[in-house]
């Protein structure tokens, strides 16, 4: 019997997880820890504040990953936060392979058998010369179909934003994608970020 235990995550973790990753991505005088008592005076200015940052699996699912910011009164406030969409392409099984042989065996030999030991669609010619041993060549075509699909996808969805008290809550797929959206915010330039310990 399969047994499947659910991952669970402190948030001490998971900031701790953020936190690393962040690093990697710069030195660590960009990416300032506060605490609750240097909250106001930073909320004061043109600064974001990373409250939470939480990760959460469901059963037979992906994490998901939630960024939760506070917005400090000198940032600029959009309307709505919309992430900007992110367009890659994603193959399926592709490609069409033609494969030569020469070798000194004869047809329908181990040799005219692929690597799982199914037949492959062969052709083979056989050369005419007067040994005893003669080579042959062969050819097969190993034919499968290859789909490029082009994927538009939003690089982390706002679940909750609330203008008035100036918070937002951001999802997203990866650790990754929540720290590219760091550094595009729409609250304006030059915001600072901070993290909450």
């Amino acid at each position: 019997m399969i047994k499947f235990r659910q991952k669970t995550f402190s948030e001490y973790d998971a900031m701790r997880s953020l936190y690393v990753e962040l690093l990697k991505y710069g030195d660590r005088n960009k990416w300032k820890v506060i605490d609750k008592s240097s909250l106001i005076p930073v909320l004061r200015g043109n600064n974001v504040v990373i409250e939470r940052f939480v990760i959460s699996t469901s059963f037979l699912h992906k994490d998901k990953y939630r960024l939760y910011l506070k917005i400090g009164a000198k940032a600029k406030l959009p309307d709505e936060v919309r992430l900007p969409v992110r367009i890659y392409d994603k193959k399926s099984l592709g490609g069409a392979s033609l494969n030569f042989n020469v070798g000194l065996f004869s047809p329908g030999s181990k040799n005219n058998q692929n690597n799982e030991g199914q037949k492959d669609f062969s052709v083979t010619f056989r050369q005419k010369e007067f040994k005893k041993n003669d080579p042959t060549v062969s050819a097969y075509v190993s034919p499968h179909v290859d789909l490029t699909v082009e994927v538009r996808e939003l690089l982390g969805e706002a679940v909750k934003y609330d203008k008035k008290e100036r918070s937002l809550v951001l999802e997203f797929n990866s650790i990754g994608d929540a720290i590219k959206a760091l550094n595009i915010l729409p609250f304006g330039i030059n915001y600072n970020i901070f993290l909450l310990s």
